[in-house]
């Protein structure tokens, strides 16, 4: 039996999740369309505000983008992800990733784009722990194209301005 690094087994862990998944949005997709990844993706939302509120006790964070940022960061180092802060204040924070080893997984395993959509909802559901007046997007995604993923998270817009 080979005794793999700890490298190998979290590369070897996260190719793995990243086709089961990716194989469970693409056939979500092939038999719901869009209604099935709108509902995959609230349900990795719900699972993401658990947890947010987990990660908030764990960490003592503060409820605004700020305390997103501790744990996106707590993530981005133990996957060893590049990546660079672009704005950060309690109601605004923009991040860019750029080498997701989630999107390069995905992306080799042939998934479609909408996966990294539903996985996002994780981060969808964190925000919305925190603080349900911010809002999460993506604005730049590498599976559709762009060199590196951005999130960000503002202040909910209302109809109010």
């Amino acid at each position: 039996m080979v005794d793999r690094s700890s490298k190998e087994k979290l590369d070897y862990s996260m190719r793995l999740m990243a086709l089961v998944l990716g194989l469970a949005v693409k056939s979500v997709k092939e038999y719901r369309g869009k209604e099935g990844i709108s509902r995959l993706k609230q349900t990795f939302a719900k699972a993401g505000m658990d947890l947010g509120r987990a990660e908030k006790r764990r960490l003592k964070l503060s409820r605004n983008a700020k305390g997103l940022h501790r744990i996106e960061e707590e993530a981005l180092k133990a996957f060893n992800i590049k990546y660079k802060v672009m704005k950060l204040s309690n109601e605004n924070y923009t991040l860019r990733v750029y080498n997701c080893p989630h999107g390069e997984n995905f992306k080799n395993t042939g998934a479609p784009a909408e996966v990294c959509d539903v996985f996002l909802g994780l981060d969808e559901g964190i925000v919305k722990s925190l603080n349900p007046k911010l809002e999460f997007t993506l604005t730049k995604h590498i599976l559709r194209g762009d060199k590196y993923c951005e999130y960000v998270v503002r202040p909910v817009k209302t109809s109010k301005g």
